[in-house]
């Protein structure tokens, strides 16, 4: 069976089901939106992932091909954990996750509790 070149070789899932969650995860600071994800694999900076996304209660779960724009190593500063951060790609289906996320975040994206990445 032939491997399609154009996904990537790696794909994660990651479900967000509540706020405080959504909330340390979300990357708004991200021009296209994006999304940290807890994990001990090795990613490069630059490296693209296949991820199925669930936000909360909404029904769709998203299928964004994501670029690794962030990496927190082991043992971080201030206890954050270990894992990547991804950039949605620019077009429809990424506008919509970052739509709904930030829909979900209403009124905290300003909110300057420290988060997975800063």
């Amino acid at each position: 069976m032939a491997q399609n070149p154009d996904l990537p070789q790696k794909m994660m899932t990651m479900a967000l089901h509540d706020r405080t969650s959504l909330y340390n995860s979300y990357m708004s600071f991200i021009s296209t939106g994006g999304i940290f994800i807890p994990t001990e694999d090795a990613f490069e900076v630059g490296e693209e992932i296949l991820l199925l996304l669930e936000v909360m209660e909404h029904a769709d779960k998203f299928p964004l091909k994501v670029k690794v724009v962030w990496i927190n190593p082991p043992h971080t500063n201030g206890g954050r954990p270990q894992g990547i951060g991804v950039a949605f790609p620019k077009g429809d289906v990424g506008a919509q996750a970052k739509a709904i996320i930030e829909n979900n975040l209403a009124g905290l994206l300003d909110h300057p509790r420290p988060t997975y990445t800063l």
